[in-house]
């Protein structure tokens, strides 16, 4: 069963994450109180709201205390996203990431009932080292300290299988959940072929993660 999302704030990181969910085929429903912010994501989004998270009622009314996981987006209003936070707890949401321009935030949303808070800024600066370490990564989401979320670039050299042949999972514990292959994204069956130029969607631990790309790295050599 997939699981359902809920992305509040359809700002420039709240547009991103609801789109990168959307391309890993979740149930997302994406809502923002801007009617310009959601007019342009409802071109990606199926399922797009204008409302207000701030009122418990609305939030009620549209059966945000079944969603398995809220991301709280809003950047520039500090009240909306407290009061989201807690409609959202008081609800029973129980993943609720939120985004937070300040550390100095951190502690109060935790004790607001958030299990994760991004801070935008320190979640690039990874991604961007874990880029540029690499030339077969591409975009890099850490989901927290231990996981995250990975696109490798299969090299021109490497030799095409089947991912059963490839056998990632056993080898080095980590989970394809997708294949972008020319610039199409779907999800893989074990008879699929891997072939030069795709590539790999990637969910597992850093460290394992790390050890797939030194891997496909070598056999592109």
């Amino acid at each position: 069963m997939k699981k359902s999302f809920i992305v509040i704030g359809l700002g420039r990181f709240g547009s991103f994450v609801a789109k990168s969910l959307a391309n890993l085929n979740c149930d997302i429903l994406a809502m923002d109180i801007s009617e310009d912010c959601v007019t342009e994501i409802a071109r990606d989004i199926e399922h797009c709201v204008i409302a207000d998270s701030t009122k418990i009622s609305t939030l009620k009314e549209l059966g945000v205390a079944s969603i398995d996981h809220a991301v709280v987006a809003i950047g520039n209003n500090l009240e909306a996203s407290i009061l989201t936070t807690m409609n959202l707890k008081a609800l029973g949401v129980k993943n609720i990431t939120v985004r937070s321009d300040s550390e100095g935030y951190r502690e109060i949303y935790e004790r607001l009932g958030a299990t994760e808070v991004i801070i935008p800024e320190e979640a690039s600066a990874t991604s961007l080292a874990n880029q540029i370490a690499s030339d077969a990564i591409l975009d890099y989401y850490a989901i927290d300290k231990d996981y995250a979320i990975v696109q490798i670039q299969v090299g021109p050299k490497f030799p095409s299988q089947t991912l059963i042949d490839l056998n990632l999972r056993n080898k080095f514990d980590v989970n394809i959940v997708g294949i972008i292959h020319e610039d199409k994204f779907y999800i893989p069956r074990g008879t699929d072929y891997l072939v030069p130029s795709d590539i790999m969607v990637l969910v597992g631990t850093k460290q394992k993660i790390r050890k797939v790309d030194a891997f496909i790295n070598q056999e592109t050599k």
